[in-house]
């Protein structure tokens, strides 16, 4: 599922927050849940922002800061990463 745009994300945190509407109200006229109206509003509050979450874990390899490693290795078995004739 698409995250919301910002802008939607604006109007329902104003409508809460400076038209003093319930979160109930302004959930049924966004047509949104309760508890992303809580969730927008808990956001703007400490952390300043609506911009969206990136979703999914980070991907990292495993070899990231394994080069100088790798290369020690293949320098001591260079016949390692040749390969073989069968």
């Amino acid at each position: 599922m698409k995250a919301y745009s910002l802008e939607l994300r604006k109007k329902i945190v104003l409508a809460h927050l400076v038209q003093k509407m319930s979160i109930r109200k302004v959930a049924i006229m966004f047509g949104v849940s309760k508890s992303l109206v809580q969730k927008l509003v808990k956001q703007q509050q400490s952390e300043g922002n609506l911009q969206p979450k990136q979703r999914g874990k980070p991907q990292f390899s495993h070899l990231a800061n394994a080069e100088a490693l790798i290369r020690i290795l293949v320098a001591e078995h260079q016949d390692a990463t040749q390969g073989r004739a069968m």
